[in-house]
């Protein structure tokens, strides 16, 4: 088969070669940056936070934060791993029973919570979560959530 006129192929060829190149320069190179140690600025936003930030929000990257809905547990005695406990108020004249932050060292992998009126219930560590939510779903059963941030709460 003979082409009839080699003007267009050649022309098509280079039209495909533009395409190709242009394909390449879209592309976007992506990198892993695997840091140790804190840049400054990360350093000066680290001593904002523990500066400006209640005591019991603040954590660092060792840590989980465990968040206890107050209206869920009022007038009961959460046990943390057998031997800390969160006591919570019975009666609140304003309705709120606000939220209780515990801080618990994440090398303790996971965490083991008793309340009266419910089965006990083991809570594992998840890596990317930072927060755990704990609050009440129905009867015995536990309400738990995870969060990479803070969650923010009103009148509970």
């Amino acid at each position: 088969m003979k082409l009839h006129n080699n003007k267009y192929v050649l022309f098509f060829y280079i039209i495909i070669l533009g395409l190709l190149y242009s394909c390449k320069n879209l592309s976007v190179e992506y990198y892993y940056d695997d840091r140790t140690e804190k840049s400054k600025n990360e350093k000066i936003a680290e001593e904002e936070y523990f500066k400006d930030i209640p005591k019991e929000y603040q954590k660092t990257d060792k840590d989980v934060l465990l968040l206890f809905n107050g209206a869920a547990f009022k007038g009961k005695t959460v046990i943390i791993n057998n031997k800390d406990s969160i006591k919570f108020k019975s009666i609140s004249e304003s309705g709120c029973y606000g939220v209780t932050y515990k801080k618990i060292d994440k090398s303790v992998k996971k965490i083991r919570l008793s309340v009266d009126g419910k089965k006990d219930i083991v809570i594992p560590f998840i890596k990317a979560y930072d927060y755990i939510d704990i609050g009440d779903a129905k009867n015995d059963k536990w309400g738990v959530g995870y969060s990479k941030i803070l969650p923010s709460y009103f009148c509970m």
